[in-house]
Parts: C-alpha cells; sequence; structure tokens
C-alpha cells in the first residue's frame, strides 16, 4: 500500500522553523509544510526578444540664423497676392453696418406733468403731414401712453421686435407696428409687460438703426432719466428735446441733465432748449431761464386748453386746434428736428443756478 504522503512535495523544507518547542528546552526546528503536487505551477522562464533601434543619420548642421525664416516670409508674401473671399458677416452685424437714413430726435421730459407725451405724439403727426414716414416709440416700458394718446392698440411688444430687427425687411417691420390715421407708426412695450425682454438695452441700438434704415423721423418719447435703456437712445439721437416749463422745479431738474448729458459727451450740438405750456406771466420768464441753462430757447409751445379734450378723445393737437397759436409752435418744434444742430449760446451762467453749475465745474 502506497504511503499517503508519497505523491506530496514539500517545498519549504529550507524554510526557518517559526515555532519553539519551549517545554523541552530544544532549539528552533523546521516545520514540514506539505503542498499537493498538482496544485504547484510550473516555473517558466520567458527571455523578451533584444530589439536593436537603427542608427539614426546624423542631423544636418542648422541654417544660419539670417536664412532660418526667409523661406516663411518668402511664402507668406506670396499667399497675401492671393485674392481673397469677402468674409461672410452675420447678419446682425451687417444691418448695423448699415448707414441709416433717418433722423432720431429724443424728447426728453425734464419733470412730470411737463406735457412731453403729447409734444412727441404731434410733433411726429405734423412730420408725418410733411410726407414724411415717422414712427414713434415709447420707451416707458411699463406705463407709456403713446398708444393712449393716439387711441391705438399695439399688436406686438418693443422688446419683440427688437429680438427680430437683424431679420426683418420693411414689409415685415411694417406689419408689426401699429399705424395710426395721420401715417406715424407706433411701437411701444406697454401693454405687454410679461413680455419685457431684460436684454432689451443691448437690443435697442440695433433696433433704432433698423428703424431709422426705414423711417424719414424716428421719435422716441419716455425718456425722463438716464437708464440703460435711455442711454442707449441718447448716445443714438440726432436731435435731443430738452422739455422744461416755467417753474423753479423745471428749471433745476434740466440744469442737471445738461450737466450729465455734457460730461457724457452727448450734448455736442444736438440739444434743443423747449419751454412748454409756456405763459406770459409765469414765475421764471424766459430770459431767466436761458441765463440759468446757458442756452438759448429754441422753441416756446404755448398753453392751450384744448390740450385735454384732445387726450380725453385720442385726438391730434393739429386736428383739433388747427387754427391756433399752439398748431404754428408745434411746427416750429417739428422743423428743429429736420435741423443737424439746434441753436447755442455761451451766454454767461448767471443768476439762480449759476452758482450749481459753477460748483459742479461744468
Amino acid at each position: 500500500m502506497a504511503h499517503p504522503h508519497r505523491n506530496l512535495r514539500n517545498d519549504y523544507q529550507d524554510e526557518p522553523a517559526t515555532r519553539v518547542d519551549q517545554r523541552k528546552g530544544s532549539a528552533p526546528r523546521k516545520l514540514p509544510a506539505f503542498v499537493p503536487a498538482e496544485t504547484v505551477m510550473p516555473t517558466v522562464s520567458y527571455r523578451a526578444p533584444v530589439v536593436h533601434a537603427p542608427v539614426a543619420a546624423p542631423l544636418p548642421p542648422p541654417a544660419p540664423v539670417q536664412q532660418k525664416f526667409v523661406p516663411v516670409v518668402e511664402e507668406y508674401s506670396v499667399i497675401e497676392q492671393l485674392p481673397r473671399a469677402p468674409r461672410a458677416t452675420p447678419p446682425e452685424v451687417q444691418v448695423a453696418q448699415t448707414a441709416p437714413r433717418g433722423e432720431l430726435t429724443v424728447v426728453f421730459g425734464c419733470r412730470g406733468g411737463a406735457g412731453s407725451t403729447t409734444l412727441a405724439v404731434n410733433t411726429a403727426a405734423m412730420l408725418a403731414r410733411g410726407a414724411k414716414s415717422v414712427c414713434l416709440v415709447d420707451l416707458d416700458l411699463q406705463l407709456g401712453d403713446v398708444c393712449v394718446a393716439l387711441d391705438l392698440e399695439p399688436q406686438t411688444s418693443l422688446s419683440a421686435v427688437a429680438r427680430e430687427a437683424h431679420a426683418l425687411d420693411a414689409a415685415s417691420l411694417r406689419r408689426r407696428l401699429v399705424q395710426h390715421g395721420s401715417g406715424v407708426c407706433a411701437l411701444t412695450q406697454a401693454g405687454h409687460v410679461e413680455d419685457l425682454d431684460p436684454a432689451l438695452p443691448a437690443r435697442l441700438p440695433l433696433l433704432l438703426d433698423t428703424l431709422r434704415g426705414h423711417f424719414d423721423h424716428v421719435v422716441v418719447d419716455g425718456v425722463r432719466d438716464f437708464g440703460d435703456v435711455s442711454l442707449a437712445a441718447l448716445e443714438q439721437a440726432t436731435r435731443i428735446l430738452v422739455v422744461v416749463t416755467q417753474d423753479v422745479a423745471s428749471v433745476r431738474r434740466a440744469a442737471r441733465v445738461l450737466t450729465l448729458l455734457a460730461r457724457l459727451g452727448i450734448a455736442d450740438g444736438r440739444c434743443a432748449l423747449v419751454v412748454n405750456r409756456a405763459v406770459r406771466r409765469a414765475a421764471i420768464d424766459d430770459a431767466s431761464i436761458e441765463r440759468a441753462l446757458g442756452m438759448k430757447i429754441a422753441a416756446r409751445v404755448r398753453e392751450d386748453g384744448r390740450v385735454g379734450e384732445a387726450l380725453d378723445a385720442g385726438a391730434l393737437l393739429v386736428d383739433v386746434a388747427r387754427s391756433r397759436p399752439i398748431a404754428t409752435d408745434l411746427a416750429t418744434v417739428a422743423t428743429l428736428c429736420k435741423t443737424k444742430e439746434a441753436p447755442r449760446t455761451s451766454t454767461p451762467r448767471r443768476g439762480l443756478f449759476g452758482w450749481l453749475r459753477r460748483k459742479e465745474g461744468v
């Protein structure tokens, strides 16, 4: 009978013992460790083949520094002589680069109740009567009254047209505007406050350029501050009508407006001073206003009782009071929109508000 451990193999006989017999005091002895022979993996020796890299050819000596870039320069000069195809310009940039032909008039109301909206609406109607295409833009985004004064219902919003300005032609643009019987086209945000676009200040310059490309005159109302939307219109304006009334608060505010326009570099001959709702006996006469603001009055629109009647009826003053002096005054304001530069003067800044302007260094 074969021994039960005859086919077993001891691979660890040369290993030192790990136990010591403390009972007999003997020296450490080797312990047998038996491993089945069939579980032992055979040892295979492998030698990787030696791969000899080819001997590289010697590198040529470097060219002199003066001759190193000569071929590159010659090749570049040849490329420059080849005809180049024009680069494709995005449509938005193409519209912005088109030279606008229309004039842009901004009506700046220096205080509430100055009648700037009435002045803007009737000035636009007077321009349209001169066989001119006119677009009236209301920048009072929440409570604009342009369409109320014209008795119109806006079809679309200012933000919606601004988003599509780069792709609008003359026909598609006029379909999005609402037109009055006088020929004036209107564009407002009022009535569509939910569609107000936060990016409108960035899109407004392109929209104004597009409108100027299709209309002879663009009249902008609703500018009463120096916000982002107002600045976009003021920077492109060819005319700025500063509307004041004959009271201290209005003239004081007009002084601040003109000062800020000068600091922004906008009041460079484009501003025209318009006294609205003027009466003969006022707290401040015309001479005092001119001395306080340092510029002559370009137009004077007299007070008329039919202004309220026209607003209530949604009619124009040029129709309701056609034979009254106010119609002549509105014609003078419309003439200012056609003038390249409004009258200016270098009158010394004296009087009630001169100290304020000298203090600000204007």
